[in-house]
């Protein structure tokens, strides 16, 4: 089981849906949803490395900063976060720049696409160790 699970999206019913999903299969300790992405990057700056999510879901079309923007800010921890934490883009978009543009982000493990699924879950367990250093 994972310990600990970020879901950032501007959207209650996704958050709410992704959160139902991975709760259905018992699949974290802990789910924190975010509807910012400052919100969820001021909160991952308050946690110590050692306490990091495993998983982080990150929608990319937001008001104000976009996921796009959220990797941005990211991109100085990256290092420090590497082993630490998987990133998944969760998102409706079917644009293929999108899904080009997330694999140029090291710190981007997969690109999906909602609603969360079995499948995607599947890819999550296969791309992102369960045992984090």
């Amino acid at each position: 089981m994972i310990r600990k699970v970020f879901i950032i999206d501007d959207d209650e019913i996704s958050l709410y849906l992704t959160s139902l999903i991975l709760e259905s299969v018992d699949y974290a300790q802990e789910i924190h949803t975010f509807m910012t992405a400052d919100d969820a990057f001021a909160s991952l700056l308050q946690l110590h490395y050692s306490n990091m999510p495993e998983v982080i879901l990150l929608d990319l079309n937001m008001p104000t900063k976009s996921g796009w923007d959220f990797l941005d800010m990211l991109s100085m921890y990256e290092e420090k976060l590497q082993n630490k934490t998987c990133i998944y883009i969760l998102t409706s978009s079917i644009a293929e720049c999108d899904k080009s543009k997330s694999e140029t982000y090291p710190l981007v493990n997969g690109f999906l696409h909602k609603p969360l699924d079995e499948d995607s879950l599947d890819l999550i367990a296969r791309t992102c160790p369960r045992d984090r250093d």
